[in-house]
């Protein structure tokens, strides 16, 4: 478990997370498309900048015909599922991990 501060310092709280067990957010059709793009650009152009090649995947996404984006948007919808679907088994396994902790101080009384 570690720290993270909000990063506001007139309020500076302070939470709490728990890493590798929150589900990773879901993908949108254009981090999906750059994903799959970006070792083809940079095989294309081996000396390029982050900067040049993010204009570039942005540029090619933007050109991409309707049926063609349509691939991403799906893979995104499935990504979006996917998020939804882990997120409430994450919170469900919360729940019950602070219903077990209740239990057991309740044991204690």
């Amino acid at each position: 478990m570690s720290n993270f501060h909000t990063g506001s310092s007139s309020t500076g709280k302070w939470f709490k997370f728990h890493e590798g067990e929150k589900p990773l957010r879901n993908m949108s059709a254009y981090v999906i498309f750059e994903k799959e793009e970006r070792p083809k650009l940079c095989l294309e152009f081996p000396n390029m900048s982050f900067r040049e090649g993010a204009d570039r995947i942005s540029a090619r996404f933007q050109a991409l015909t309707p049926t063609q984006r349509e691939k991403y948007t799906k893979m995104s919808q499935l990504e979006m599922e996917r998020y939804i679907r882990e997120t409430l088994e994450w919170k469900n396994a919360q729940l019950d991990k602070e219903r077990y902790k209740w239990e057991s101080l309740e044991w204690r009384e």
